[in-house]
Parts: structure tokens; sequence; C-alpha cells
């Protein structure tokens, strides 16, 4: 860039160093539209009748729309518009209202983890009522726009300068006018409720795990036991059955030709008297029932226990969001650190190191999108609710 460049032709140039960036944001709100707008439309209109277990999922996919959209096209502009972000306004009202999506995403994930430990780990304890879950919704809520609210006055169009030429521009980031405390006190306020968040969704979901891994290991251990237990009255079953007989050697040799006689001698369901062997079939016919009693053996899960299998597979599938979420939303966590110790952290970056830390700073923005492939992956009726659609759209 010679000496004569414009702003315009700056900002040109800082926006073609992000167009990756972009292409990935881009990206993102495609898929975090999409992917969301159809959570909301199958479990809003399709599965009116939802279990509770999928209370949570139409409120999370609201929100994850919200967030997606905002933070996404936030991100955009801003790559956009890096020494051109000329509009005060509009740059605290996109910092105050990404803040709050983002710690409603936060608030609701723990909302989640408590009720998730309450049905797995106190099954028998107080649950989290509708009324109860509507309240946390509130609180989760309006506490989020609370926290979000020092956005608008720590943030706005700030102007900095060009390292290697005469120019000056305005950008939307941190203001450096702001009084340190104030900013301190706020950075520590959100440091100490995402430490306390992230600490209770480990601890509980650490909980939750364990409570899951111990009981689907004894379940283990009585299938196995019941198994070996129906094998064992099987074989006795078999060897009366089977006992010789002269009748039974003379009928043998008389019906070998026929395909049924094997069957109905092995292990097999197979009524005797369907078989046509004549009077002495009596002894078959109490080899048949003694098979039959045996299989009147306790079923290996009832409807409590599938009742309990699917509360355990939701528990794992918020599980899985909440373990993506943290990992998208540590990298930001750890650059929000280091631009708050450094007013100039991100001056003193190369183009190429700039680009990559925006990727890592925006990664948190993925954590929108990819919860409509989680429940596509592990919500069975979801996944048929879906196709259903598409078939009567296409």
């Amino acid at each position: 860039m010679n000496s004569s460049s414009t702003v315009s032709d700056w900002n040109r140039d800082l926006a073609t160093q992000l167009i990756p960036n972009s292409i990935f944001l881009v990206l993102y709100l495609f898929l975090g539209i999409i992917g969301n707008s159809l959570v909301i439309a199958v479990y809003r209109f399709r599965m009116k009748q939802q279990s509770e277990d999928r209370y949570f999922i139409p409120v999370l996919a609201v929100c994850d729309l919200t967030a997606c959209t905002v933070c996404a096209s936030m991100a955009i502009a801003l790559n956009m518009m890096q020494a051109k972000f000329t509009c005060n306004i509009l740059c605290k009202f996109l910092w105050y209202f990404a803040a709050s999506t983002t710690f409603m995403s936060i608030l609701l994930l723990t909302v989640i983890a408590i009720n998730r430990y309450l049905k797995v780990c106190r099954p028998f304890g107080k649950q989290m009522s509708t009324f109860t879950k509507r309240a946390a919704l509130l609180f989760a809520f309006c506490f989020s726009f609370l926290l979000g609210a020092p956005s608008a006055f720590l943030y706005g169009s700030v102007e900095f300068s060009s390292p290697d030429m005469n120019l000056t521009g305005r950008r939307c980031s941190k203001l450096k006018d702001v009084s340190k405390i104030a900013s301190l006190a706020y950075s520590v306020l959100i440091a100490v409720v995402l430490l306390s968040a992230v600490s209770i969704l480990i601890v509980l979901y650490g909980k939750i795990g364990c409570t899951i891994f111990t009981h689907f290991k004894h379940r283990n251990k009585e299938i196995k036991a019941m198994i070996q237990t129906t094998s064992t009255s099987d074989s006795r079953s078999q060897e009366v059955a089977a006992t010789p007989s002269t009748n039974q050697e003379t009928m043998k040799q008389e019906t070998s030709s026929d395909p049924h006689q094997n069957i109905v001698i092995g292990n097999n369901d197979l009524p005797a008297e369907d078989c046509n062997i004549g009077t002495d079939s009596k002894l078959l016919n109490r080899g048949t029932d003694s098979r039959n009693e045996n299989k009147k053996t306790p079923k290996l899960f009832t409807s409590e226990e599938l009742n309990r299998n699917i509360m355990y597979k939701f528990t794992l599938m918020f599980m899985i969001i909440t373990i993506i979420f943290l990992i998208c939303f540590i990298p930001k966590i750890f650059l929000m650190a280091m631009e708050g110790r450094d007013s100039q952290f991100w001056e003193k970056l190369s183009s190429s190191e700039r680009a990559g830390l925006l990727f890592l700073y925006r990664l948190y923005i993925l954590n929108n999108v990819v919860n409509p492939f989680i429940y596509a992956f592990m919500d069975m009726k979801f996944q048929k609710e879906v196709k259903k659609l598409l078939k009567r759209k296409l």
C-alpha cells in the first residue's frame, strides 16, 4: 500500500486479509439459521406432545438462532469495516446484544445441567416443576441481559492509527477512555460468572456421568446373569425332550425326509402339532412346552428401564452439547483476558496472526450452529419428523 492510499483502501486491504474468516462466518450464519429454524419448526409444530426431556430444546434453539444471527452478522460487519466503523450506537448495540445472548447460552446450559442432575442423580427427590423451569428461564433471560448491559458503555467506535502510514481509522472495539476501575470490576464479575457456570457444569455432569456408568455396569451384570440362567434352563429342557426311546428312533427314521422334523426336535418354537408326528408326539409336546415355559423369564427391559434409558440418552445429548460449548468458548475467554491486560493486543499482531486469533475468538459461534446436528444424531423421533417435513416440502 503506497503513501497516497486512503482510509478506504486501507480498510479494503484489511478486509481482504480476513476473507477466509468471513467465509467461515457466512457458513456459520447459513447453517445456524437453517438448522435452528428447523429445530424450532419441528419441536413446536410437529412434536407438540413432547416429553419432559425435550422441554428445553426449543428454548435452546431460539437462543442459538438469536445468538448465531447476531454474533455472526456482527463479526462479518467488523471484518468488512475494519477501519471504517463510524456508527458508535450500532457498535454499542451489537456488543450489548452479542454479550447478552452469549450469557443466555451459558445460563441456559447451567439450568439444563441442574435439571438433568436432579433427574439422574436424585430421581426420588424434588424435581423441577414446569413453574420452576419457567422461573429459571426468566431469571436466566433477565440476568443475561443485565450482565450484558455494561458492554454498551465499554465498547464503541474507536480511533486507531496505521503503523505504516499516516492514516487514522475507526473500528468497533473496547473504548480506551473508560475508567480502568470500572472495566476491571466488570471483567472480574464476568470471570466469576463464567468460572462459576463452568465449575457447575463440570461438577454436575461429572456426577451424572458416574451415575450413568454405574447403572449400566450393574445392568450389564444382571443381563449376563439372566442370559446364563435362561441358557441353562433351555439346555436342561432340551435334554428331557431328546430322551431316546424306541418310538422316537422309529419316528426319526420314518420322517427323516421331512425338513420340519429336525427343526421341532431342535431349539425351535414351532408347535409340535404342525409336524404330524402321531401318537408318539406327547413326549415332544412336553419338551416343547418345557421350552416355552422357560421362555417366560423376566423381561430384560421393563417400561421403567426403557424410560430410564431414554432419560440417560437425552442427558448424554445435553452433556455433549455442554462439552462442545466449553471447547468453543475457552479460546474466547483466554483472548478476552489477553486483550484486557493489553489495550494494544490486536494492534501488535501481524495480519496472519490477527486472522488466526480472530478465528479462535469467534469459534464460540460454532456452538450455536452444531446443536441441531446433535439433536438430529441422537433424537430418533426428531430425525423421523424432519424427514417427514422435508418430504412434504419437496
